[in-house]
């Protein structure tokens, strides 16, 4: 194809041509496949992702790219690869179910030569449009810049849901946190604001309101929360956290929880009451089960013994010895009563601690990040991804979305085929949000980099991705509307012993 640009000025006419990328006609073959960031070699991708960009690493004058499938072919000049939005979308609609052949050439020294081609595969499983996260630079006490996002992960399109910036800078800034959606839906969801006009902004039915969640009973306001898919009712932890800072341990920093405890908040009484709230035991995390009867959270046992100091100094001292199991109780929604404890994953039998846990749409897996020790596991550098089959007690490592570097807050997508993640494994400095494929045995496909569009946009973000959602469509409100919210007065719970 042919590119005419015509000048028409007070000079003759000028005709200017382009010609489109070949495939050279001579070429020499190679025994390896060429070296492209991000990797997308041999990834399972959704029938609806946006393209795939990338860039070859390898030392060459040339380059030229060929992506197949089927009658479909199209051809990319240059060390950064990137596709049309419509001629990508053509590809992978004719490739679900199968593959995309990606043939590299490369021209050195004005000889030719084809690296070994690579497949991505495409899965007819498409994946929930919307994701989102929320942006933190890298630093621990200033809240300048904070952002709650939402991406449309079919295009590049990025959308702001609420920054800190529209209320006030420091050093009256605000830390925002803890997203969380009911049934992957916009209509009830919500997220924390923190110190300076405090409150969680709520939305229920469509309606947003600020709740002030601490009462005199309770540690906090909410944290962590975990909508029931089924019930008009939230669970959270409530937390008094505190962060240490190592100066050889290779993992950075620390965050411990110096006591925890499980509520759940029902926003048509505003009434919290407890689900947990053993004083040698440090309850974080909850997720409901699918069916809205069954309440997951983690659990750290720890006892005070050495009286000389204080359980914080205690705790700093002994922060290898925290470790987390995972337990749950079943609930029932008429009376509003929890059951007995029961140990779903005892992690520290092997040593270990869980956390996070999150429950397969279809209710048969237990998704959680597992490490030596501790609740906040981005910041550990052994910290991977396993599942357990609820149904077998089957334990697996996700071994092809793991990494020798921290994977954590993990996500399900709406059917079940998707997992999203957070893995600190480019720079090991910023978390990336990676996407991997999961099979019906609990297995993952190799895990891929959430697409950009340009293979150089990573390498001058400064920001990290925490606490990323499947959303299945965008949410309402626009961050002005929040930030209104916000400056208004909260409303306040009460605590009660029966949340019905």
């Amino acid at each position: 194809m042919k590119r005419i640009i015509i000048y028409i000025l007070s000079l003759p006419l000028i005709v200017l041509t382009a010609c489109t990328p070949s495939i050279p006609s001579e070429y020499g073959k190679t025994s390896t496949p060429p070296v492209i960031y991000p990797d997308y070699t041999d990834v399972t991708v959704p029938c609806n992702i946006a393209p795939l960009t990338f860039r070859i690493e390898n030392d060459a004058d040339e380059f030229v790219t060929r992506f197949s499938s089927g009658v479909n072919e199209f051809l990319a000049a240059g060390r950064e690869v990137s596709l049309p939005m419509d001629d990508w979308s053509n590809l992978i609609s004719s490739a679900s179910g199968g593959d995309v052949k990606v043939e590299v050439f490369s021209c050195k020294a004005g000889k030719w030569s084809a690296f070994m081609p690579f497949n991505i595969h495409v899965s007819p499983d498409s994946i929930d449009r919307y994701i989102s996260y929320r942006l933190i630079p890298p630093s621990y006490v200033a809240y300048e810049k904070l952002a709650i996002c939402q991406r449309d992960v079919t295009t590049y399109d990025e959308k702001v849901i609420y920054s800190n910036m529209l209320v006030s800078a420091e050093p009256t800034g605000q830390c925002i946190n803890c997203h969380a959606y009911k049934n992957y839906r916009t209509d009830n969801m919500q997220f924390h604001v923190r110190q300076h006009l405090g409150g969680t902004i709520f939305v229920h039915d469509g309606k947003v309101k600020k709740v002030n969640l601490k009462t005199d009973s309770t540690i906090s306001a909410g944290v962590y929360p975990s909508f029931n898919p089924k019930y008009d009712v939230v669970a959270y932890s409530v937390n008094n956290t505190g962060q240490i800072f190592h100066t050889k341990n290779s993992n950075k920093v620390e965050v411990q929880d110096k006591a925890s405890d499980v509520i759940v908040y029902n926003p048509l009484k505003e009434i919290v009451t407890h689900v947990a709230n053993s004083p040698d035991d440090l309850e974080v995390f909850p997720c409901w089960s699918p069916d809205g009867k069954t309440l997951y959270y983690c659990s750290a046992h720890f006892e005070h013994t050495d009286t000389s100091r204080s359980i914080e100094a205690e705790m700093i001292a002994r922060y290898k010895d925290v470790k987390y199991d995972v337990l749950r109780r079943s609930w029932n929604p008429e009376t509003g009563e929890f059951g007995a404890v029961d140990t779903v994953f005892a992690a520290t039998a092997l040593g270990k601690s869980a956390t996070f846990p999150r429950i397969s749409p279809n209710g048969k897996y237990l998704l959680f990040a597992l490490a030596e020790y501790g609740c906040f596991h981005i910041w550990h550098k052994d910290a991977d991804l396993y599942v357990l089959n609820l149904e077998t007690d089957e334990l697996r490592p996700l071994e092809k979305a793991n990494s020798p570097f921290p994977e954590s807050y993990h996500a399900w997508s709406s059917t079940g085929r998707w997992i999203l993640f957070a893995s600190r494994r480019d720079d090991t400095n910023y978390s990336r949000l990676y996407i991997a494929h999961m099979n019906d045995d609990g297995t993952s496909d190799k895990a891929f980099l959430l697409p950009q569009s340009s293979s150089a946009f990573y390498d001058f973000f400064d920001r990290s991705y925490n606490v990323p959602e499947f959303m299945v469509e965008s949410v309402k409100f626009s961050p002005q509307e929040f930030a209104e919210i916000v400056k208004g007065e909260s409303v306040s719970v009460k605590y009660s012993t029966d949340i019905k």
